[in-house]
């Protein structure tokens, strides 16, 4: 491993030795029965300083932005053998912007320096496998709207298991979005832990809540939460998520020429054969496409230039990405058998990760279509703008 690889020894100064002892140290064991990553093993990255990277400077953190966090997690990804590890902490990252972002002083004074030390953990609670007009999840106000009475099951919530807090949207009685902030301990909340296929140890769960009361100051966001996820959330998460499986993109593509150097065939190193040498560079190609377009995307994002509710450039990024990722892990085990399929390579439980992304931040194939709808409605309005000033 090539530490110095896109300044990933900076990252290995502060965290080497944690990223070692509590993560790669136990990747196979945690994969292999679904245990999720302690808490405590948290905070202790939190307490290093690994969420000020991108925590505003009124808050003692960097203010670094997407860009630089994305540079953050890409090194992560590729330092650690468990990709559930940035995985988790870009999501816990997100839920602190998310909290300053809601900007209710009672509700950053309580839990924004706890989750920013990893004393606390938080979740979104969104995805009911149904787009936002259709959540069956709701909220219904009592006593002149001081306290909610909330309802309803949230099937997939990353980090879940482990969550102390979640950001939860839910339906109004209006057929508007709210936003709430539920805790792991109110009365009539439950959460089941969830056996994914890949990324095992995040903690996937389901968020049940049955007449769960909360008083008024709970409630985040009060009209138009979509809008608020959308911005906050959803749209900002789309493309920096990706970083992290880049990173272990190139770990995998290492320690696949790794493999091809001292494997012999017909007396020659896989790696001196020219069809070999153009499968490496296929997948070199891959990543550094994907590297490319996708922190382009986080630039634009740092900038101020991305449309913050529904961004052309990162929902391509995202797909892009997600495509490159996957064809690098494949050709790896094309390259190397068995060997790359074995449980302690690790090759064949990356190939399993990254197929996370597939279904994750919006299905492949619903942004080809979002994507396909947004060109034809551009062509349309051009088309409209013309006939305007002929007449």
């Amino acid at each position: 491993m090539n530490i110095d690889w896109q300044g990933a020894g900076d990252v290995q100064s502060i965290f080497g030795s944690l990223i070692e002892d509590e993560l790669n140290a136990h990747v196979k064991e945690r994969d292999q029965n679904s245990i999720v990553i302690p808490n405590e093993v948290i905070e202790k990255f939190a307490r290093l300083g690994l969420y000020k990277y991108n925590l505003p400077g009124r808050f003692g953190g960097r203010d670094a932005g997407y860009y630089q966090w994305g540079k953050v997690l890409e090194e992560l990804g590729y330092l650690s053998q468990d990709t559930s590890f940035p995985f988790l902490i870009s999501v816990r990252m997100s839920v602190i912007t998310f909290l300053i972002a809601v900007d209710r002083q009672g509700i950053v004074d309580q839990f924004v320096d706890p989750l920013v030390q990893g004393a606390l953990g938080g979740a979104f609670a969104y995805t009911e496998n149904a787009d936002a007009f259709s959540f069956k999840s709701n909220a219904r106000p009592e006593q002149g709207g001081e306290s909610y009475i909330l309802n309803g099951v949230k099937h997939l919530v990353t980090g879940g298991e482990t969550a102390d807090l979640f950001i939860v949207f839910v339906r109004s009685e209006t057929s508007d979005m709210q936003v709430f902030l539920v805790k792991s301990d109110d009365p009539g909340v439950e959460v089941a832990p969830r056996i994914m296929h890949g990324v095992r140890s995040f903690g996937m769960a389901t968020l049940s809540m049955s007449d769960v009361v909360l008083g008024k100051e709970r409630l985040l966001v009060a009209t138009d939460g979509l809008s608020f996820a959308q911005r906050y959330f959803l749209n900002c998460r789309r493309s920096l998520q990706t970083t992290l499986f880049l990173g272990r993109a190139r770990a995998v593509i290492e320690e696949t020429i790794g493999y091809l150097k001292k494997t012999v065939r017909y007396g020659v190193p896989l790696v001196d054969m020219q069809h070999v040498q153009a499968n490496i560079g296929e997948m070199y190609i891959a990543l550094e496409t994907a590297r490319t377009v996708v922190f382009h995307s986080l630039e634009r994002q740092a900038r101020g230039e991305s449309d913050p509710y529904w961004d052309v450039i990162s929902s391509t990024a995202k797909y892009h990405a997600v495509e490159e990722i996957n064809f690098i892990a494949t050709m790896s085990l094309k390259l190397t058998g068995g060997w790359g399929y074995t449980e302690s390579i690790g090759i064949g439980r990356a190939h399993r990760d990254f197929t996370a992304l597939i279904a994750g931040a919006d299905p492949q194939e619903k942004l080809k279509v979002d994507l396909g709808l947004r060109m034809v409605h551009e062509l349309d309005m051009i088309q409209q703008r013309d006939q305007y000033k002929e007449v």
